[in-house]
């Protein structure tokens, strides 16, 4: 039978403490992904349209998509 491999504490403890979210080149903050929905309407049904976005956010562009 195979021997099962366990990580030691040092191993679990430097997973724990690693970063793994993306960081914005230009501020060095984590980017925050979030999902915008802006409203349009169509003229031709004359009724509201919704248009979702995935958007990345950090506070270079945050006073852009939050006023």
């Amino acid at each position: 039978m195979a021997k099962r491999v366990t990580k030691g504490f040092a191993d679990k403890t430097a997973k724990a403490l690693r970063d793994a979210r993306k960081h914005c080149p230009t501020c060095g903050e984590p980017i925050e992904f979030v999902k915008y929905i802006g409203t349009g309407t169509d003229p031709e049904k004359n009724s509201m349209k919704f248009k979702e976005r995935i958007l990345q956010i950090c506070s270079c562009n945050r006073n852009e998509y939050f006023k």
